[in-house]
């Protein structure tokens, strides 16, 4: 039998999960599908590995419940949702190891008309996706702190921070200085549309693996032998017809 557990979600399937988050209570503060994206994104981004059982509880629940244990009426639908949120997470890891370029979740906006908006006013659909990104360097705060030791680092994360809208409860200073801050990133590295801004995230996403995730080449424990160099048994053979044999 096929192995499932990466297979990439369907929109169909990304509707059913959309659907069985948004369904749980508010008060239990679950993430939304995107942010849930940009979240998992995050977590696969820390310098080292957080096992699925310290961030999954944080999806369905700000505090991290365990749901499926809690008597809700709704604890088999969320242990589904819990199934398609690990092949996505599984998708997003295989994905990010061998830097192959991935469709984040993202709603695209509509104006009043039911018309997809578009230009740099498109952008914003980025937003939740950002969020939940942030999310997860709350939860595990390793990144962010690799992040205030390495400018690089700290540099390339701005290209997804970006996208956090202003905080409404900032005081007024902060805010002037959260839209300066904006008009120097849209100047340095200006956006024109989603699609830009997707291939920009992108871009960030994998610079942010090669600094915390680097894939390391592997290393061989003694040099190559070449196929008519001696055998390294002292057999007085060429490698080809000694030990080598088989190998080549």
């Amino acid at each position: 039998m096929a192995d499932t557990r990466s297979k990439p979600l369907s929109d169909g399937e990304i509707g059913e999960l959309d659907r069985i988050l948004g369904a749980i209570p508010d008060e239990r503060d679950p993430l939304d599908v995107d942010m849930m994206d940009g979240f998992l994104v995050g977590i696969l981004l820390q310098p080292d590995l957080v096992p699925p059982s310290a961030w999954l509880p944080l999806i369905f629940d700000a505090e991290g419940h365990d749901a499926a244990s809690s008597g809700d009426a709704d604890a088999a639908q969320e242990r589904r949702a819990g199934e398609l949120i690990m092949r996505r997470y599984n998708e997003l890891a295989a994905c990010i190891a061998a830097r192959e370029p991935f469709d984040p979740i993202v709603f695209e906006l509509e104006d009043e008309g039911g018309e997809l908006v578009a230009g740099k006013d498109g952008i914003v659909a980025l937003a939740p996706w950002a969020a939940g990104f942030t999310n997860a360097l709350n939860a595990f705060p390793s990144l962010r702190e690799a992040a205030e030791r390495d400018e690089d680092l700290a540099a390339t994360m701005i290209g997804i921070l970006r996208h956090l809208p202003p905080d409404p409860d900032a005081s007024a200073e902060t805010r002037e200085a959260f839209d300066r801050e904006q008009e120097d990133i849209d100047r340095d590295v200006p956006l024109a549309d989603l699609d830009d801004a997707l291939d920009e995230l992108m871009a960030c996403v994998f610079a942010i693996a090669e600094i915390t995730r680097p894939n390391r080449p592997v290393m061989r424990e003694t040099p190559k032998v070449g196929r008519n160099d001696p055998c390294p048994c002292g057999s007085g053979r060429k490698y080809k017809v000694c030990h080598g044999r088989d190998v080549h």
